[in-house]
């Protein structure tokens, strides 16, 4: 089973070369609203741990280190559609708050957070809408 990632802020990865001098290393900006596909394709390279291959946005084919995408998971720089609708429940909580308080700063602030992240959750969506239309019509 294959997992979807949106990129929530532009960031750059490293996409490792493994020959002898390296030479082949590169740099590649993942932008914001970027999708990654995590597939089931993984390898094990010694001294270097595992590597999982990615799909950026159905066009870019990679692998991509464990650690690196666990690292991007965990600063909050991607979200799969779960964590979408988890922060979009706590930033209307937020709002509510917020209002209740008279607190206009807050209020402004977590409804442009609401405003991206609904925005964020349409794209994965509607991306994973079409990935399951081209399954479908294969």
């Amino acid at each position: 089973m294959h997992h979807y990632f949106i990129a929530v802020e532009t960031f750059e990865h490293i996409i490792e070369c493994f020959c002898p001098d390296g030479a082949h290393e590169d740099s590649l900006e993942i932008k914001k609203e970027d999708i990654i596909e995590v597939t089931n394709d993984r390898q094990y390279m010694f001294d270097n741990g595992w590597y999982i291959k990615v799909v950026l946005n159905n066009d870019w084919h990679f692998h991509m280190a464990l650690e690196d995408l666990e690292r991007y998971f965990t600063q909050g720089m991607i979200l799969s559609l779960v964590d979408i609708e988890l922060k979009i429940n706590h930033l209307n909580y937020v709002i509510d708050q917020s209002l209740g308080k008279g607190d206009e700063a807050a209020f402004l602030q977590s409804t442009k957070s609401l405003k991206e992240s609904k925005q964020l959750k349409l794209n994965l969506e509607s991306y994973l809408s079409r990935v399951s239309e081209n399954l479908f019509m294969s």
